[in-house]
């Protein structure tokens, strides 16, 4: 007989597979409509969907939750125009899988659902199972104005500082037209490329793996926060896996206080100060592929635009990069809410590495800082270019 949570890792790879189906990105975009549906009863939470479709997570929710969650998937599937993997939409086949699962782990089974109230609140769903607006809760996340203004460097003052070491280089570009920044109807970029999945963490789960360092590196309510001091100005987190050549990762991220940016990496050097691929949005608007030499003090920007209209660092904002191997270099791309910049480096040293993120502020102020949530993030493994 097979082993019951081995039935329950395929059960969960399934739903999984369904919910890519969808074309949503957001795990906080699948609560939210969870809770639109006829009969979804304020719909389920973030934390309870990363539990429902994450094949190491060994608890079994009630069946009522997964049949919120399927129903959700198949009216966003039918929304995109697509069509959900073989038997995907008979909700009687479901069932059977489910039932066969949950007698088959008998004692095993976890019959509750995983929620808390900080999950909750990080899907969006309040107490009442009413969904909140997204202005509600981000004011209500707001931090109080302080009694005197900080002391920053303006972007152009950081520019015109590190002009001298800066290697600025036309870019190729491949974008959409320029209109809302909204992060719901952004393509997936890492979707496009194919590959294999290799990570998605949603950070409900303070265990998967993330440094951990206080006040610096920490998790909170189903989010991941990097906080830059002006002592430190720069936070680096490698993700919780090997290196890798080539890769694609997306980020949902928001700046939640302070001045200065974010950014994923790919390739990187072992070390904090090694050299690596930066794929960087700052609070400005400028968002740029470079490579970070701190050893040198110095940074390469290999395509950037000054300004994206609508972007709004302090709303969530959706970062993608790709880093992979060409005939002719290496291929590298950022997209900022669907909006893309791409560019190829033909003479890169760089050939593996970690990937990551990084949070850097420009306030000068002693004990000042900037701080950063990731909300959600994806990482692909992809395959070498032609």
């Amino acid at each position: 007989m097979a082993d019951p949570l081995d039935e329950l890792r395929i059960l969960k790879t399934q739903l999984r597979e369904l919910r890519w189906t969808t074309q949503v990105d957001s795990l906080k975009t699948l609560a939210r409509e969870s809770a639109r549906g006829p009969g979804a009863r304020g719909g389920i939470s973030k934390a309870t969907i990363g539990n429902v479709i994450n094949p190491d997570n060994s608890t079994m929710p009630r069946w009522e939750t997964y049949e919120i969650f399927i129903d959700t998937c198949l009216r966003l599937i039918d929304r995109a125009g697509a069509e959900p993997p073989a038997d995907g939409r008979d909700l009687q086949v479901w069932r059977l899988r489910y039932i066969q699962v949950r007698d088959a782990l008998g004692d095993n089974g976890d019959p509750g659902d995983t929620l808390d109230d900080a999950a909750d609140e990080s899907a969006g769903v309040t107490t009442s199972g009413v969904a909140e607006p997204d202005s509600v809760r981000d004011s209500a996340r707001t931090p109080p104005r302080r009694g005197r203004w900080p002391v920053w460097l303006t972007a152009a003052t950081v520019l015109a500082l590190v002009a001298a070491l800066l290697v600025w280089q036309v870019a190729d570009e491949d974008e959409p037209e320029l209109g809302s920044a909204a992060t719901e109807s952004a393509p997936s970029l890492c979707a496009e490329l194919g590959g294999k999945l290799v990570l998605e963490d949603s950070f409900t789960d303070p265990n998967t793996g993330w440094p951990q360092h206080g006040g610096k590196l920490e998790y909170d309510s189903g989010a991941y926060r990097l906080t830059a001091t002006s002592g430190i100005q720069e936070v680096h987190a490698s993700a919780p896996i090997p290196s890798l050549t080539n890769s694609c990762m997306e980020a949902v991220v928001r700046m939640e206080a302070g001045f200065g940016g974010v950014a994923l990496w790919c390739r990187a050097e072992q070390g904090d100060l090694a050299r690596r691929y930066f794929f960087a949005v700052g609070i400005t608007g400028h968002w740029s592929i470079a490579m970070g030499q701190p050893v040198e003090a110095r940074v390469a920007v290999l395509a950037g635009r000054d300004s994206l209209p609508g972007l709004d660092l302090k709303r969530e904002t959706r970062i993608g990069a790709s880093c992979r191997s060409a005939p002719d270099g290496v291929d590298l791309v950022i997209s900022v809410n669907g909006h893309r910049l791409r560019h190829l480096d033909p003479e890169s040293q760089l050939t593996s590495g970690t990937v990551g993120v990084v949070g850097w502020s420009w306030l000068l102020e002693p004990g000042a800082s900037s701080s950063f949530l990731i909300e959600e993030i994806r990482i692909w493994e992809l395959p070498t270019v032609g």
